[in-house]
């Protein structure tokens, strides 16, 4: 997985007000693909290769929605169709995507705000009637084992303890 960042949202406003669709409308380039995908936040976008060995796009986008936020995982093919989707979303729980990096050609890890870490898995269909890529998330059960993981727990951990201080009174 590369990278990139040629995908964009369009955010309408009309009268001074926010629209706030449930799909939205995505480009690429400034060009519309005719493709509408759930969010209002890109958190990351990366070409890929499909297990077809073909190119496509993955896009990560959240609701920005306080205390319940969302994560959505779009994949494309290089014709902006929508192929596979899944979310991490859970009523009255917040799933805060803090950083994520390739880990394999098919494979991104996520880490989440805490200690929660994932791998998002772009796999081939399960059998000959469903040959169209999918999405699946698994939990990494020990994510300090792996040196990059760890640095970015660690750059968090840092990170909230620097904000709690400069919270704290005298």
């Amino acid at each position: 997985m590369q990278p990139i960042t040629a995908f964009s949202l369009l955010t309408a406003r009309t009268n001074g007000f926010e629209l706030n669709p449930l799909k939205i409308p995505l480009y690429f380039n400034g060009q519309h693909t005719h493709a509408f995908i759930a969010g209002r936040v890109i958190e990351g976008q990366y070409r890929c290769v499909l297990p077809n060995k073909t190119s496509g796009y993955l896009v990560i986008t959240s609701f920005d929605c306080p205390f319940e936020e969302s994560t959505e995982f779009s994949l494309f093919d290089e014709a902006f169709k929508l192929i596979a989707t899944t979310s991490l979303a859970q009523m009255y729980d917040s799933f805060l995507l803090h950083s994520h990096w390739p880990i394999a050609d098919n494979r991104l890890r996520l880490h989440y705000y805490g200690q929660f870490v994932l791998d998002l898995v772009i796999s081939a269909g399960s059998s000959w009637l469903t040959a169209r890529p999918k999405l699946k998330l698994i939990e990494v059960v020990n994510p300090q084992s792996d040196p990059q993981t760890a640095a970015a727990m660690a750059e968090l951990a840092q990170r909230l303890a620097a904000i709690e201080k400069s919270l704290m009174w005298d």
